[in-house]
Protein backbone atom coordinates (compact mmCIF):
# COMPACT_ATOMS: atom_id res chain seq x y z
CA UNK A 1 0.00 0.00 0.00
CA UNK A 2 1.24 3.15 -0.97
CA UNK A 3 1.15 5.27 2.18
CA UNK A 4 2.01 8.38 1.46
CA UNK A 5 -1.28 8.37 -1.04
CA UNK A 6 -3.14 6.94 2.03
CA UNK A 7 -2.75 9.55 4.45
CA UNK A 8 -3.34 12.17 1.32
CA UNK A 9 -6.58 11.05 0.73
CA UNK A 10 -7.39 11.01 4.45
CA UNK A 11 -6.07 14.57 4.91
CA UNK A 12 -8.80 15.53 1.87
CA UNK A 13 -11.47 13.48 3.84
CA UNK A 14 -10.63 15.46 7.06
CA UNK A 15 -10.62 18.89 5.00
CA UNK A 16 -13.70 17.89 3.14
CA UNK A 17 -16.08 17.26 6.30
CA UNK A 18 -14.44 19.82 8.13
CA UNK A 19 -15.72 22.10 5.40
CA UNK A 20 -18.66 20.75 5.20
CA UNK A 21 -19.37 21.40 8.85
CA UNK A 22 -18.40 24.41 8.13
CA UNK A 23 -20.88 25.59 6.06
CA UNK A 24 -23.48 23.48 7.79
CA UNK A 25 -23.04 25.75 10.52
CA UNK A 26 -23.11 28.68 8.06
CA UNK A 27 -24.95 28.11 5.39
CA UNK A 28 -24.51 31.59 3.47
CA UNK A 29 -20.48 30.06 2.52
CA UNK A 30 -20.26 28.94 -0.87
CA UNK A 31 -16.72 27.65 -2.26
CA UNK A 32 -15.93 29.87 -5.38
CA UNK A 33 -17.16 27.12 -7.85
CA UNK A 34 -20.35 26.99 -6.04
CA UNK A 35 -20.92 30.95 -6.42
CA UNK A 36 -20.10 30.39 -10.22
CA UNK A 37 -22.54 27.67 -11.07
CA UNK A 38 -25.05 29.86 -8.95
CA UNK A 39 -27.75 31.24 -11.14
CA UNK A 40 -28.38 35.36 -10.22
CA UNK A 41 -30.51 37.73 -11.42
CA UNK A 42 -28.71 39.87 -13.86
CA UNK A 43 -28.32 43.67 -12.56
CA UNK A 44 -31.84 45.42 -12.85
CA UNK A 45 -30.47 48.67 -14.20
CA UNK A 46 -33.13 51.45 -13.33
CA UNK A 47 -30.96 53.95 -15.62
CA UNK A 48 -29.21 52.34 -18.14
CA UNK A 49 -25.36 52.44 -16.72
CA UNK A 50 -25.75 54.80 -14.35
CA UNK A 51 -28.61 53.63 -11.71
CA UNK A 52 -28.85 49.96 -10.70
CA UNK A 53 -31.37 48.62 -7.71
CA UNK A 54 -29.25 49.65 -4.80
CA UNK A 55 -28.04 52.47 -3.14
CA UNK A 56 -26.39 55.41 -5.65
CA UNK A 57 -25.22 58.94 -4.35
CA UNK A 58 -25.41 62.02 -6.25
CA UNK A 59 -23.29 64.70 -5.45
CA UNK A 60 -22.65 68.59 -6.70
CA UNK A 61 -22.13 71.63 -5.15
CA UNK A 62 -25.56 73.77 -4.05
CA UNK A 63 -26.77 75.42 -7.33
CA UNK A 64 -24.86 73.51 -9.95
CA UNK A 65 -28.60 72.32 -11.28
CA UNK A 66 -28.95 68.79 -8.82
CA UNK A 67 -32.58 69.67 -8.75
CA UNK A 68 -32.87 69.78 -12.48
CA UNK A 69 -30.90 66.71 -13.18
CA UNK A 70 -32.75 64.88 -10.97
CA UNK A 71 -36.03 65.75 -12.72
CA UNK A 72 -34.51 64.52 -15.82
CA UNK A 73 -33.84 61.18 -13.83
CA UNK A 74 -36.97 60.92 -12.49
CA UNK A 75 -38.86 61.80 -16.15
CA UNK A 76 -36.92 59.51 -17.94
CA UNK A 77 -37.35 56.67 -15.45
CA UNK A 78 -41.17 57.45 -15.25
CA UNK A 79 -42.14 57.73 -19.13
CA UNK A 80 -40.28 54.34 -19.68
CA UNK A 81 -42.83 52.11 -17.61
CA UNK A 82 -41.25 53.06 -14.11
CA UNK A 83 -42.51 54.22 -11.32
CA UNK A 84 -40.35 56.81 -8.97
CA UNK A 85 -40.98 58.46 -5.37
CA UNK A 86 -39.02 61.84 -5.30
CA UNK A 87 -38.71 63.55 -1.78
CA UNK A 88 -37.99 66.85 -2.19
CA UNK A 89 -36.81 68.04 0.90
CA UNK A 90 -35.32 71.34 0.49
CA UNK A 91 -38.23 72.49 -2.02
CA UNK A 92 -42.07 73.85 -2.01
CA UNK A 93 -44.94 73.09 -4.04
CA UNK A 94 -44.56 76.07 -6.00
CA UNK A 95 -40.77 75.47 -6.71
CA UNK A 96 -41.02 72.01 -7.88
CA UNK A 97 -44.29 72.52 -9.81
CA UNK A 98 -42.17 75.51 -11.32
CA UNK A 99 -39.58 73.14 -12.95
CA UNK A 100 -42.10 70.68 -13.63
CA UNK A 101 -43.87 72.84 -15.98
CA UNK A 102 -40.41 74.01 -17.45
CA UNK A 103 -39.43 71.00 -18.42
CA UNK A 104 -42.30 69.45 -19.49
CA UNK A 105 -42.47 66.44 -16.71
CA UNK A 106 -45.95 64.98 -15.75
CA UNK A 107 -47.56 61.55 -15.53
CA UNK A 108 -49.01 59.71 -12.70
CA UNK A 109 -45.94 57.25 -12.23
CA UNK A 110 -44.16 60.23 -10.50
CA UNK A 111 -45.00 60.78 -6.92
CA UNK A 112 -43.51 63.99 -5.50
CA UNK A 113 -43.39 65.55 -1.53
CA UNK A 114 -42.23 68.66 -0.99
CA UNK A 115 -40.20 68.98 2.30
CA UNK A 116 -41.11 72.54 2.97
CA UNK A 117 -45.27 72.03 3.00
CA UNK A 118 -44.66 69.54 5.39
CA UNK A 119 -42.68 66.95 6.79
CA UNK A 120 -42.92 63.35 6.00
CA UNK A 121 -41.26 62.19 9.41
CA UNK A 122 -39.25 63.64 12.11
CA UNK A 123 -35.52 63.18 12.15
CA UNK A 124 -35.29 59.91 13.05
CA UNK A 125 -38.01 58.14 11.66
CA UNK A 126 -37.55 58.73 7.59
CA UNK A 127 -36.18 54.89 7.34
CA UNK A 128 -38.73 53.56 8.52
CA UNK A 129 -41.56 55.96 6.27
CA UNK A 130 -39.85 55.13 3.22
CA UNK A 131 -40.12 51.36 4.51
CA UNK A 132 -43.59 52.23 5.09
CA UNK A 133 -44.01 53.78 1.26
CA UNK A 134 -41.71 51.03 -0.34
CA UNK A 135 -43.93 48.09 1.65
CA UNK A 136 -47.55 50.08 0.64
CA UNK A 137 -46.59 50.90 -3.57
CA UNK A 138 -43.95 49.47 -5.49
CA UNK A 139 -42.26 51.99 -6.50
CA UNK A 140 -38.64 51.47 -9.18
CA UNK A 141 -36.34 54.28 -7.94
CA UNK A 142 -36.80 56.91 -4.34
CA UNK A 143 -35.04 60.21 -4.45
CA UNK A 144 -34.11 61.08 -1.35
CA UNK A 145 -33.04 65.10 -1.73
CA UNK A 146 -30.87 65.47 0.57
CA UNK A 147 -28.64 63.14 2.61
CA UNK A 148 -28.69 64.82 5.27
CA UNK A 149 -32.33 65.38 6.12
CA UNK A 150 -33.11 61.77 5.88
CA UNK A 151 -30.28 60.80 8.57
CA UNK A 152 -30.66 60.96 12.02
CA UNK A 153 -28.98 63.67 13.73
CA UNK A 154 -25.54 62.73 14.56
CA UNK A 155 -24.60 62.04 18.32
CA UNK A 156 -21.83 64.00 20.44
CA UNK A 157 -18.62 62.94 19.83
CA UNK A 158 -19.32 60.53 17.22
CA UNK A 159 -17.26 60.64 14.53
CA UNK A 160 -18.05 61.12 10.88
CA UNK A 161 -16.84 57.14 9.46
CA UNK A 162 -18.70 55.53 12.34
CA UNK A 163 -21.54 57.60 11.86
CA UNK A 164 -22.10 57.07 8.40
CA UNK A 165 -20.77 53.69 8.39
CA UNK A 166 -23.80 53.14 10.58
CA UNK A 167 -26.36 54.54 8.79
CA UNK A 168 -26.24 54.59 5.15
CA UNK A 169 -26.04 50.37 5.10
CA UNK A 170 -29.40 50.31 6.56
CA UNK A 171 -30.29 52.45 3.55
CA UNK A 172 -28.92 49.88 1.18
CA UNK A 173 -30.10 46.89 2.94
CA UNK A 174 -33.82 48.75 2.41
CA UNK A 175 -33.13 48.96 -1.20
CA UNK A 176 -31.91 45.23 -0.89
CA UNK A 177 -35.30 44.69 0.74
CA UNK A 178 -37.61 46.48 -2.03
CA UNK A 179 -35.65 45.53 -4.61
CA UNK A 180 -35.66 49.13 -5.98
CA UNK A 181 -33.22 51.94 -6.58
CA UNK A 182 -32.90 54.73 -3.22
CA UNK A 183 -30.68 57.35 -4.72
CA UNK A 184 -29.97 60.18 -2.31
CA UNK A 185 -28.36 63.83 -3.09
CA UNK A 186 -25.84 65.30 -1.43
CA UNK A 187 -23.20 68.02 -1.41
CA UNK A 188 -19.12 68.41 -2.42
CA UNK A 189 -16.80 70.11 -0.33
CA UNK A 190 -16.24 72.92 -3.00
CA UNK A 191 -19.47 75.90 -2.94
CA UNK A 192 -18.80 76.64 -6.48
CA UNK A 193 -19.05 73.12 -8.37
CA UNK A 194 -15.52 73.58 -10.59
CA UNK A 195 -13.90 70.45 -11.24
CA UNK A 196 -11.99 69.13 -8.72
CA UNK A 197 -8.99 66.63 -10.25
CA UNK A 198 -10.07 63.19 -8.20
CA UNK A 199 -13.96 63.48 -7.99
CA UNK A 200 -13.78 61.34 -5.16
CA UNK A 201 -12.38 63.80 -2.78
CA UNK A 202 -14.86 66.33 -3.58
CA UNK A 203 -17.40 64.44 -1.56
CA UNK A 204 -18.32 66.36 1.42
CA UNK A 205 -17.87 63.65 4.87
CA UNK A 206 -16.37 60.81 5.26
CA UNK A 207 -14.81 58.27 3.35
CA UNK A 208 -17.70 55.84 4.56
CA UNK A 209 -20.07 57.73 2.12
CA UNK A 210 -18.25 56.43 -0.23
CA UNK A 211 -17.74 52.98 0.83
CA UNK A 212 -21.30 52.36 1.55
CA UNK A 213 -22.94 52.81 -1.64
CA UNK A 214 -23.19 50.94 -4.75
CA UNK A 215 -22.36 53.66 -7.24
CA UNK A 216 -21.75 57.48 -6.90
CA UNK A 217 -22.62 60.10 -9.66
CA UNK A 218 -20.79 63.46 -9.45
CA UNK A 219 -21.97 66.40 -11.27
CA UNK A 220 -19.15 68.92 -11.94
CA UNK A 221 -19.53 72.40 -13.54
CA UNK A 222 -16.65 73.59 -15.83
CA UNK A 223 -14.28 76.54 -14.79
CA UNK A 224 -16.23 78.93 -17.05
CA UNK A 225 -19.63 77.58 -16.17
CA UNK A 226 -20.41 76.77 -19.93
CA UNK A 227 -20.02 73.05 -19.54
CA UNK A 228 -21.42 70.03 -17.20
CA UNK A 229 -19.17 66.65 -16.85
CA UNK A 230 -20.67 63.51 -14.60
CA UNK A 231 -18.82 61.30 -13.28
CA UNK A 232 -19.79 57.77 -12.42
CA UNK A 233 -17.91 55.00 -10.58
CA UNK A 234 -19.82 52.13 -8.65
CA UNK A 235 -19.62 48.43 -8.14
CA UNK A 236 -21.54 47.07 -11.06
CA UNK A 237 -20.20 49.90 -13.88
CA UNK A 238 -16.54 50.66 -15.16
CA UNK A 239 -15.43 54.34 -14.08
CA UNK A 240 -16.52 56.66 -16.39
CA UNK A 241 -17.03 60.36 -17.35
CA UNK A 242 -20.42 61.81 -19.92
CA UNK A 243 -20.36 65.33 -21.36
CA UNK A 244 -23.39 66.86 -20.29
CA UNK A 245 -25.49 69.53 -22.38
CA UNK A 246 -27.87 71.85 -20.42
CA UNK A 247 -30.28 73.68 -22.58
CA UNK A 248 -33.37 75.50 -20.70
CA UNK A 249 -32.45 73.64 -17.35
CA UNK A 250 -33.24 70.68 -19.19
CA UNK A 251 -30.00 68.18 -18.34
CA UNK A 252 -29.05 65.35 -21.67
CA UNK A 253 -26.03 62.99 -21.33
CA UNK A 254 -23.77 63.08 -24.73
CA UNK A 255 -23.92 59.68 -25.70
CA UNK A 256 -25.90 57.83 -22.99
CA UNK A 257 -29.52 58.68 -24.90
CA UNK A 258 -28.43 56.27 -28.05
CA UNK A 259 -26.69 53.72 -26.19
CA UNK A 260 -29.54 53.19 -23.32
CA UNK A 261 -31.78 53.25 -25.97
CA UNK A 262 -30.23 50.22 -27.77
CA UNK A 263 -29.94 48.63 -23.67
CA UNK A 264 -33.31 48.26 -23.87
CA UNK A 265 -34.34 47.76 -27.41
CA UNK A 266 -32.02 44.87 -26.47
CA UNK A 267 -34.23 44.00 -23.47
CA UNK A 268 -37.30 44.17 -25.04
CA UNK A 269 -36.26 42.17 -28.09
CA UNK A 270 -35.77 39.10 -25.82
CA UNK A 271 -39.15 39.91 -24.54
CA UNK A 272 -40.95 40.40 -27.77
CA UNK A 273 -39.26 37.16 -29.45
CA UNK A 274 -40.40 35.19 -26.40
CA UNK A 275 -44.11 36.40 -26.80
CA UNK A 276 -44.08 35.44 -30.31
CA UNK A 277 -43.03 32.29 -29.91
CA UNK A 278 -45.42 31.44 -26.73
CA UNK A 279 -48.68 33.77 -27.37
CA UNK A 280 -50.73 34.26 -24.13
CA UNK A 281 -47.72 33.90 -21.72
CA UNK A 282 -48.03 35.48 -18.48
CA UNK A 283 -45.16 38.21 -17.04
CA UNK A 284 -44.61 35.99 -14.32
CA UNK A 285 -43.75 33.45 -16.99
CA UNK A 286 -41.74 35.86 -18.92
CA UNK A 287 -39.91 36.51 -15.40
CA UNK A 288 -38.95 32.93 -14.88
CA UNK A 289 -37.62 31.71 -18.37
CA UNK A 290 -35.53 34.77 -19.15
CA UNK A 291 -34.23 34.70 -15.65
CA UNK A 292 -34.66 38.14 -15.34
CA UNK A 293 -36.22 39.86 -12.26
CA UNK A 294 -39.78 40.97 -12.28
CA UNK A 295 -39.58 44.44 -11.65
CA UNK A 296 -37.22 44.77 -15.05
CA UNK A 297 -39.81 42.80 -16.88
CA UNK A 298 -42.80 44.99 -16.37
CA UNK A 299 -41.02 47.86 -16.86
CA UNK A 300 -39.98 46.24 -20.41
CA UNK A 301 -43.32 45.02 -21.15
CA UNK A 302 -45.08 48.12 -20.63
CA UNK A 303 -42.67 50.39 -22.53
CA UNK A 304 -43.66 47.73 -25.38
CA UNK A 305 -47.33 48.16 -24.61
CA UNK A 306 -47.01 51.87 -24.64
CA UNK A 307 -45.25 51.66 -28.15
CA UNK A 308 -48.25 49.68 -29.35
CA UNK A 309 -45.63 46.17 -29.81
CA UNK A 310 -47.99 44.31 -27.64
CA UNK A 311 -51.40 43.91 -26.57
CA UNK A 312 -52.35 41.88 -23.23
CA UNK A 313 -51.70 42.07 -19.53
CA UNK A 314 -50.10 40.26 -16.56
CA UNK A 315 -52.67 38.05 -15.58
CA UNK A 316 -54.35 36.98 -19.21
CA UNK A 317 -51.19 36.86 -21.28
CA UNK A 318 -49.43 38.89 -23.76
CA UNK A 319 -49.78 38.57 -27.37
CA UNK A 320 -47.61 40.91 -30.30
CA UNK A 321 -49.02 43.45 -32.36
CA UNK A 322 -46.29 44.72 -34.68
CA UNK A 323 -42.48 44.15 -35.25
CA UNK A 324 -40.31 46.65 -32.57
Amino acid sequence: MDFDKFEERQKMNVEELSLRKLKEKYPSLRTADELRALKIPEIDWIVPDLIPQGLTLIVGAPKVGKSYFILKLTNDISTDGGSVFYLAGEDSDGGLQFRLKQLGVSGTELVLHSGRESQLAGPDHYLAAIDDILSTHRFDAVFLDTMQMVLPPKSKGKDDYAYYYEHLPQWAALAVKHKCAIVMVHHTKKADGRPDPNPLESILGSTAITGACDTILILQKSDDGQAYTLHVTGKFTPDNSWNMVRTNGLFEIDGHTKDAARKRNKAQNAIYNLIKENAGIKQIQIATKLNKQASNVSRDVKKLLKTGHLTGSPIEGYTITKTP
